[in-house]
C-alpha cells in the first residue's frame, strides 16, 4: 500500500516532484515510519532529491546507458541519496552560520547512515541506492568522504549523482545563500571556486554535462 504524503497536494508539482513522491510512497513501511515526520517538514530536501532523480536519469542516458531498469534504479537512488539526513539533528542542518568541526562531522555521517538505513530496511532491493547514499560525496580525485575513494573505484552511479548533486546545490537557494544561475554554476563546476573543483568529477561525465548543458538547464527549470 502506498503511503500518504501530506505534501502531495502542493501546487505546481513538476514531473520530477511527482517521480520523487512515487519513490517515497513505495518505501518499505518500516523505513517509511523512520523518516515520515522529518520528510514531511523538509520541503527543501524533498524538492532537491526529486530534482536529482530527474537529472541523474538524464545523465545516465547521456552516458550511454540504455537499460531502463538500471536507469530507474539510478533515479530512485538519486531521490534517496540524502535519506540519512532525515536522522540528523535538524538544528545543525538548519544553521545559517558557520558549522563547527563537530557539526561538519555530524553532517558527514549522513552518507553511511543512509546506507545503513537502506540496507536494514530494503536489503538487496536497494543495492544501487545503498551505494549512492554512502558514496555520493566521494570525489574523482580522492579528496571526498567517507572512504576517500578515487577514480573508477567510486561506483558509477555515485559519480553520476555526485555531479548532479553539486549542480543542484549550487543552483538552489538555501537559508544561508542565494542560488546561482545556470551559466555561473557551470563556470564553477568547470573552472572551480576554491571549494568546488573540476577534479572532483569524473572527467567523462563532466564533459557530457558541458556538452549537453542546455538540456541540463531545461530539465532543472522544468522541475
Amino acid at each position: 500500500m502506498a503511503h500518504h504524503l501530506p505534501w502531495a497536494t502542493e501546487t505546481a508539482l513538476g514531473p520530477s516532484a511527482c517521480f520523487g513522491n512515487r519513490v517515497f510512497q513505495a518505501l518499505p513501511p518500516a523505513l517509511w515510519r523512520q523518516i515520515e515526520d522529518s520528510l514531511a517538514t523538509d520541503r527543501e530536501l524533498r524538492h532537491h532529491s526529486s530534482r536529482l532523480g530527474a537529472l541523474a536519469h538524464l545523465v545516465g542516458r547521456l552516458a550511454g546507458r540504455t537499460d531502463s531498469g538500471w536507469l530507474a534504479k539510478l533515479a530512485e537512488a538519486a531521490v534517496l541519496h540524502d535519506i540519512g539526513k532525515l536522522r540528523l539533528d535538524a538544528a545543525i542542518l538548519g544553521k545559517t552560520g558557520p558549522l563547527t568541526d563537530a557539526d561538519k562531522a555530524h553532517v558527514r555521517d549522513h552518507g553511511p547512515l543512509g546506507a545503513e538505513m537502506l540496507t536494514a530496511f530494503g536489503g538487496e532491493g536497494f543495492g544501487i541506492a545503498t551505494l549512492v547514499a554512502r558514496h555520493h560525496h566521494e570525489t574523482y580525485d580522492g579528496s571526498g568522504y567517507p572512504d576517500g575513494l578515487a577514480g573508477e573505484a567510486v561506483p558509477e552511479e555515485a559519480r553520476i549523482v555526485a555531479l548532479c548533486d553539486v549542480y543542484d546545490a549550487l543552483r538552489a537557494p538555501r537559508a544561508y545563500k542565494s542560488g546561482f544561475d545556470h551559466a555561473h554554476t557551470m563556470t564553477i563546476m568547470t573552472k572551480g571556486d576554491g571549494r568546488t573543483k573540476p577534479e572532483h568529477f569524473d572527467p567523462h561525465l563532466l564533459g557530457l554535462f558541458v556538452q549537453h548543458s542546455s538540456e541540463i538547464e531545461a530539465l532543472y527549470e522544468a522541475a
